[in-house]
Protein backbone atom coordinates (compact mmCIF):
# COMPACT_ATOMS: atom_id res chain seq x y z
CA UNK A 1 0.00 0.00 0.00
CA UNK A 2 1.38 3.45 -0.87
CA UNK A 3 1.74 6.44 1.42
CA UNK A 4 -1.30 8.54 2.20
CA UNK A 5 -1.12 11.85 0.33
CA UNK A 6 -4.16 13.49 1.96
CA UNK A 7 -3.48 16.45 4.28
CA UNK A 8 -4.00 15.79 8.01
CA UNK A 9 -6.73 18.43 8.24
CA UNK A 10 -8.75 16.64 5.55
CA UNK A 11 -8.24 13.30 7.33
CA UNK A 12 -9.52 14.81 10.61
CA UNK A 13 -12.55 16.30 8.84
CA UNK A 14 -13.49 12.90 7.37
CA UNK A 15 -13.06 11.21 10.79
CA UNK A 16 -15.36 13.79 12.45
CA UNK A 17 -17.96 13.31 9.69
CA UNK A 18 -17.95 9.53 10.12
CA UNK A 19 -18.27 9.79 13.92
CA UNK A 20 -21.36 12.00 13.58
CA UNK A 21 -23.27 9.50 11.43
CA UNK A 22 -25.96 7.39 13.03
CA UNK A 23 -27.37 4.17 11.76
CA UNK A 24 -30.88 2.88 12.33
CA UNK A 25 -32.24 -0.58 12.09
CA UNK A 26 -30.71 -3.95 12.85
CA UNK A 27 -27.00 -4.42 12.42
CA UNK A 28 -27.52 -8.11 11.67
CA UNK A 29 -26.29 -8.81 8.16
CA UNK A 30 -24.68 -5.39 7.71
CA UNK A 31 -21.28 -7.01 7.41
CA UNK A 32 -21.79 -10.62 6.43
CA UNK A 33 -18.59 -12.03 5.04
CA UNK A 34 -20.20 -15.41 4.50
CA UNK A 35 -18.60 -18.76 5.13
CA UNK A 36 -14.86 -19.13 5.01
CA UNK A 37 -14.13 -22.05 2.74
CA UNK A 38 -11.13 -24.32 2.84
CA UNK A 39 -9.74 -26.50 0.10
CA UNK A 40 -11.05 -30.05 0.34
CA UNK A 41 -9.09 -31.78 -2.40
CA UNK A 42 -8.01 -31.46 -6.00
CA UNK A 43 -8.64 -34.29 -8.44
CA UNK A 44 -7.66 -34.56 -12.10
CA UNK A 45 -9.56 -36.15 -14.96
CA UNK A 46 -8.76 -36.92 -18.60
CA UNK A 47 -5.04 -36.71 -17.87
CA UNK A 48 -3.58 -39.44 -20.08
CA UNK A 49 0.04 -38.30 -20.38
CA UNK A 50 0.73 -37.54 -16.72
CA UNK A 51 -1.50 -40.09 -15.04
CA UNK A 52 -0.02 -39.84 -11.54
CA UNK A 53 -1.95 -37.25 -9.51
CA UNK A 54 1.05 -37.25 -7.16
CA UNK A 55 3.01 -35.50 -9.91
CA UNK A 56 0.26 -33.01 -10.77
CA UNK A 57 -0.97 -32.09 -7.28
CA UNK A 58 2.28 -30.40 -6.09
CA UNK A 59 1.95 -27.95 -9.00
CA UNK A 60 -0.75 -26.25 -6.93
CA UNK A 61 0.83 -24.22 -4.09
CA UNK A 62 -2.08 -24.80 -1.70
CA UNK A 63 -2.51 -27.68 0.72
CA UNK A 64 -5.73 -29.56 1.38
CA UNK A 65 -7.36 -27.87 4.38
CA UNK A 66 -5.86 -24.41 3.70
CA UNK A 67 -8.16 -21.40 3.38
CA UNK A 68 -9.27 -21.44 -0.25
CA UNK A 69 -7.34 -19.00 -2.43
CA UNK A 70 -8.27 -18.23 -6.03
CA UNK A 71 -4.76 -16.85 -6.55
CA UNK A 72 -3.16 -20.13 -5.49
CA UNK A 73 -5.47 -22.12 -7.75
CA UNK A 74 -4.68 -19.76 -10.67
CA UNK A 75 -0.95 -20.23 -9.99
CA UNK A 76 -1.47 -24.01 -9.99
CA UNK A 77 -3.30 -23.88 -13.32
CA UNK A 78 -0.44 -21.78 -14.71
CA UNK A 79 2.09 -24.34 -13.42
CA UNK A 80 0.04 -27.14 -14.99
CA UNK A 81 0.07 -25.37 -18.36
CA UNK A 82 3.83 -24.84 -18.07
CA UNK A 83 4.46 -28.51 -17.18
CA UNK A 84 2.53 -29.73 -20.22
CA UNK A 85 4.23 -27.10 -22.40
CA UNK A 86 7.64 -28.45 -21.40
CA UNK A 87 6.56 -31.83 -22.75
CA UNK A 88 5.41 -30.45 -26.09
CA UNK A 89 1.70 -30.21 -25.27
CA UNK A 90 1.56 -26.51 -26.07
CA UNK A 91 -2.20 -26.41 -26.67
CA UNK A 92 -3.16 -28.12 -23.43
CA UNK A 93 -5.96 -26.59 -21.40
CA UNK A 94 -7.29 -27.23 -17.94
CA UNK A 95 -10.69 -26.23 -16.62
CA UNK A 96 -11.47 -26.38 -12.90
CA UNK A 97 -14.90 -27.61 -11.83
CA UNK A 98 -15.52 -26.07 -8.41
CA UNK A 99 -17.83 -27.86 -5.99
CA UNK A 100 -18.89 -26.11 -2.80
CA UNK A 101 -19.91 -28.06 0.30
CA UNK A 102 -21.64 -25.61 2.64
CA UNK A 103 -22.01 -28.19 5.41
CA UNK A 104 -18.26 -28.74 5.72
CA UNK A 105 -17.18 -25.32 4.32
CA UNK A 106 -14.98 -27.11 1.81
CA UNK A 107 -14.34 -26.52 -1.86
CA UNK A 108 -13.36 -29.53 -3.93
CA UNK A 109 -11.89 -29.10 -7.39
CA UNK A 110 -11.88 -31.42 -10.36
CA UNK A 111 -9.44 -30.24 -12.98
CA UNK A 112 -10.50 -31.39 -16.44
CA UNK A 113 -7.37 -31.59 -18.60
CA UNK A 114 -7.36 -31.53 -22.38
CA UNK A 115 -3.75 -32.35 -23.20
CA UNK A 116 -4.07 -31.94 -26.94
CA UNK A 117 -1.36 -33.10 -29.32
CA UNK A 118 2.36 -33.28 -28.60
CA UNK A 119 4.40 -30.98 -30.86
CA UNK A 120 7.94 -31.31 -32.22
CA UNK A 121 10.21 -28.59 -33.54
CA UNK A 122 10.20 -28.88 -37.32
CA UNK A 123 12.61 -26.04 -38.11
CA UNK A 124 14.34 -22.97 -36.80
CA UNK A 125 15.43 -20.30 -39.25
CA UNK A 126 17.20 -16.95 -39.09
CA UNK A 127 16.74 -15.15 -42.43
CA UNK A 128 18.91 -12.06 -42.62
CA UNK A 129 21.19 -13.04 -39.75
CA UNK A 130 24.96 -13.10 -39.89
CA UNK A 131 26.10 -16.68 -40.66
CA UNK A 132 28.58 -16.85 -37.74
CA UNK A 133 25.89 -15.82 -35.23
CA UNK A 134 23.43 -18.29 -36.74
CA UNK A 135 25.96 -21.14 -36.48
CA UNK A 136 26.75 -20.22 -32.87
CA UNK A 137 23.09 -20.45 -31.87
CA UNK A 138 22.49 -23.72 -33.72
CA UNK A 139 25.67 -25.28 -32.32
CA UNK A 140 24.35 -24.67 -28.80
CA UNK A 141 21.79 -27.46 -29.27
CA UNK A 142 19.10 -25.94 -27.03
CA UNK A 143 16.69 -25.92 -29.96
CA UNK A 144 17.11 -28.68 -32.53
CA UNK A 145 14.70 -29.71 -35.28
CA UNK A 146 13.09 -33.05 -34.49
CA UNK A 147 13.10 -32.65 -30.72
CA UNK A 148 9.91 -32.32 -28.70
CA UNK A 149 9.02 -28.64 -28.52
CA UNK A 150 9.68 -27.28 -25.04
CA UNK A 151 8.43 -23.76 -24.25
CA UNK A 152 10.86 -23.37 -21.34
CA UNK A 153 13.83 -24.22 -23.60
CA UNK A 154 12.54 -21.68 -26.13
CA UNK A 155 12.46 -18.99 -23.42
CA UNK A 156 15.96 -20.02 -22.26
CA UNK A 157 17.16 -19.70 -25.86
CA UNK A 158 15.70 -16.18 -26.03
CA UNK A 159 17.45 -15.21 -22.79
CA UNK A 160 20.77 -16.69 -23.82
CA UNK A 161 20.85 -15.08 -27.26
CA UNK A 162 18.83 -11.95 -26.56
CA UNK A 163 21.64 -9.64 -27.66
CA UNK A 164 21.93 -11.41 -31.03
CA UNK A 165 18.17 -11.47 -31.50
CA UNK A 166 17.36 -7.91 -30.38
CA UNK A 167 16.84 -6.64 -33.91
CA UNK A 168 14.91 -9.74 -35.01
CA UNK A 169 11.20 -10.39 -34.97
CA UNK A 170 10.11 -13.90 -34.12
CA UNK A 171 7.19 -16.02 -35.21
CA UNK A 172 6.07 -19.46 -34.18
CA UNK A 173 4.02 -21.35 -36.76
CA UNK A 174 2.04 -24.39 -35.67
CA UNK A 175 1.05 -27.18 -38.01
CA UNK A 176 -1.77 -28.82 -36.06
CA UNK A 177 -2.14 -31.79 -38.37
CA UNK A 178 1.58 -32.66 -38.42
CA UNK A 179 2.08 -31.72 -34.76
CA UNK A 180 5.04 -29.47 -35.53
CA UNK A 181 6.27 -26.00 -34.68
CA UNK A 182 8.43 -23.91 -37.00
CA UNK A 183 10.31 -21.00 -35.44
CA UNK A 184 11.48 -18.11 -37.57
CA UNK A 185 13.65 -15.19 -36.43
CA UNK A 186 13.45 -12.58 -39.17
CA UNK A 187 16.61 -10.49 -38.85
CA UNK A 188 16.53 -8.78 -42.22
CA UNK A 189 16.28 -5.07 -42.83
CA UNK A 190 12.77 -3.67 -43.00
CA UNK A 191 11.99 -2.42 -46.51
CA UNK A 192 11.43 1.33 -46.89
CA UNK A 193 7.82 2.34 -47.41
Amino acid sequence: MGTLQMPVTDQEQIAISLKQRTYTGSLDGVVDEGLQYRLGQIRFRNNKVITDAGVLRPLFPITDGDVFSREEIAKGLENLLKAYGEMGYINSTSVPDTRFDDKTSLINLEIDIDEGKQFRLSSISFPGMDEAARQEMLRDGVLQPGQIYNQELFELFLQRYGSLLDSCSSARKLDERAGTVAIRFDCGQCPDD
